[in-house]
């Protein structure tokens, strides 16, 4: 897998650049790509790269078609970004000179990350930060707010990281670079397409040609994609758009164990109906090592344990059969709006008023989440009367000490614009915004790229402009996608209601590890920096029968201990570089309870 960093100096200092470009490639880790305009660029690996008429352009390029971008484009100086989002999608960083520094443009999506930060005079930007800590350009040290917020909060996500003095580009965002630091401003904003535009084709097979479209772009780029099958909905839609389009597909599942509800048989019937090679593969818990994280290239602890033993086979797989990259359905509920709240049919009320339309959206909603239309009315009155308009933070302070709430850095009640009396459109949109978070601390990721297809940008916009209520239609939840690919999929996908769960293989992974995850957590760095409620973990790790969601606490409070242990231990091996150019030797890692 590629990687790069970009260099910049401010005020026309080459001096420090030099040195900052030595001391990240004296290991052989990067090696100089191009020095252009008073840019430098290293890589590692194979990294896609492009002119983009004075700039270059790190990653993949769409039309808004879908198609091939030509060698003649360009982001104009006029253009703040917005006008090259709209007329372009990918997974993509876009860098222009501008008169005092650079401009970057990061991509909607999100697939394609961005970070920043700063030595003295100079700009690093860079797709993987472990390097330019590593290579001892920068010290780690932890912005404990930040991982605090990751306790109390698995959605939200801002521009600083973990890591203190790196900041993360959003998606959709365009960030100045110059002598005044860091300017930002959005370029693309998800509440600007939850109406239709004029015209606009909303059908089950209007869905189905954008995702097609954007699957076929993808095809282009990755001809051999792993494509993993959970026996859902979301995965198979990938699946049955990319053996469209692929060159050479495969498909790979995995067999539930004990305790868990095997989905096994949907994975042959998608894999039968598709005419596709199935790998059925069998994670074990001894595949799982609590003690590493495949967060720790990460400036957040974005990673969950238990993923480890899928994750290797599935990159065993990748290796004997040729892909070139992982096709994930990730994303899909969110994008579908797959929920069982009452909030779509007070949606279909303000949009539509009191018509008989309301009461069939009760009892769609009603079907899909298994209860009488009379107790979905219920909810529904209630929540009028209570006229709930700001969405609550989802927070789980579960066995974190009274400290950490209020430590945490997350801003309170954000509610979408002009969304006050839409709480079912206001929800897809927050749902949305979450996904960045799940992208992720996948280790198969140093092998091949992990592809979200369904997060391409066209199928985002499409499925924002869905009213709500759509997607319950029927009874059915997800229900136009289901429409969308009915004629593709077997029957027995497309009719499917429950869902996969991991709950069995995570009780016994934690009951093999009790005792380590004890060590971890008591003698750790957050209950070192006071973080944890010392009293409420012992008593959780010896509950001889914790439940499925305490046990799933534990593990994601081992999985931040394993982060922060991973970038503490991080060796010096390359001097550091101040801001007059002057090169020292490296410090060693902080101590994880200082910063």
């Amino acid at each position: 897998m590629g990687c790069w960093c970009l260099l910049v100096g401010m005020g026309g200092d080459t001096d420090t650049v030099k040195a900052v470009a030595a001391a990240l490639t004296h290991s052989g880790a990067l090696r100089r790509e191009r020095i252009d305009a008073g840019l430098t660029l290293l890589t590692s690996g194979t990294v896609a790269l492009r002119s983009l008429g004075e700039g270059i352009l790190l990653g993949h390029l769409f039309t808004s078609l879908g198609d091939p971008v030509p060698d003649t484009a360009s982001w104009s100086s006029d253009d703040d970004g917005s006008a090259f989002v709209r007329r372009h999608w990918g997974a993509y960083v876009a860098v222009r000179r501008s008169t005092d520094g650079i401009e970057l443009l990061r991509d909607p999506s999100g697939m394609a990350p961005c970070y920043l930060a700063r030595a003295g005079s100079v700009w690093l930007i860079t797709d993987a930060p472990r390097l330019i800590f590593e290579q001892g350009v920068l010290t780690p040290s932890f912005d404990w707010r930040i991982v605090a917020a990751s306790l109390v909060s698995r959605d939200w996500r801002g521009e600083p990281t973990a890591l203190a003095g790196l900041e993360e580009v959003l998606p959709g965002t365009a960030v100045s670079l110059g002598t005044r630091g860091a300017v930002r401003h959005r370029v693309w904003d998800a509440c600007r397409f939850v109406r239709p535009a004029s015209g606009q084709d909303l059908s089950a097979e209007a869905l189905a040609e954008t995702i097609d479209r954007s699957m076929a772009a993808w095809a282009r780029v990755y001809r051999r994609p792993l494509i993993e099958i959970s026996g859902g909905l979301d995965s198979a839609i990938v699946a049955a758009a990319l053996a469209r389009r692929a060159e050479a597909p495969h498909l790979i599942t995995f067999a539930a164990g004990p305790g868990d509800p095997t989905e096994l048989g949907y994975a042959q019937a998608i894999a039968g109906e598709l005419g596709l090679p199935l790998e059925i593969a069998h994670p074990q818990i001894e595949q799982v090592d609590l003690t590493r994280s495949h967060a720790c290239d990460l400036p957040r602890p974005n990673a969950r344990a238990f993923t480890q033993a899928a994750d290797a086979l599935s990159r065993a797989h990748a290796g004997a059969v040729g892909a070139d990259a992982f096709a994930s359905g990730g994303g899909g509920d969110d994008l579908f709006g797959y929920r069982q709240a009452i909030a779509p049919a007070i949606d279909r009320l303000w949009s539509e008023g009191p018509r008989f339309a309301v009461i069939r959206t009760l009892d769609d909603i009603a079907r899909v989440s298994h209860a009488t239309v009379w107790e979905a009315l219920i909810r529904f009155v209630r929540r009028i009367v209570a006229r709930r308009s700001v969405l609550a933070d989802r927070v789980d302070t579960r066995l974190l000490a009274p400290e950490a709430r209020e430590l945490a850095a997350i801003p309170t009640g954000v509610q979408a614009p002009g969304f006050r009396k839409m709480p079912g459109k206001a929800a897809h949109l927050r749902a949305i915004a979450t996904l960045p978070n799940h992208l992720e601390g996948h280790g198969r990721a140093s092998f091949a790229p992990v592809l979200f297809p369904l997060l391409s940008q066209p199928v985002v916009e499409f499925c924002l402009a869905v009213p709500s209520w759509r997607w319950s239609e029927g009874g059915q939840n997800r229900a136009l996608a289901r429409h969308a690919f009915a004629d593709r999929l077997p029957a027995c996908v497309i009719e499917r209601r429950s869902k996969g769960a991991f709950d069995g293989f995570c009780a016994r992974l934690f009951d093999r590890n009790r005792a380590l995850v004890g060590e971890l957590l008591l003698e750790g760095a957050l209950a070192g920096h006071g973080i944890l409620d010392r009293a409420a973990v012992e008593a959780a790790i010896r509950n001889p029968a914790p439940s499925g969601e305490l046990v799933m606490r534990l593990l994601g409070l081992v999985d931040v201990e394993a982060w922060l242990r991973s970038w503490s231990e991080m060796p010096a091996t390359a001097p550091r570089v101040h801001a007059n150019g002057h090169i020292a030797p490296a410090s060693p890692a902080p101590d994880p309870r200082v910063g």
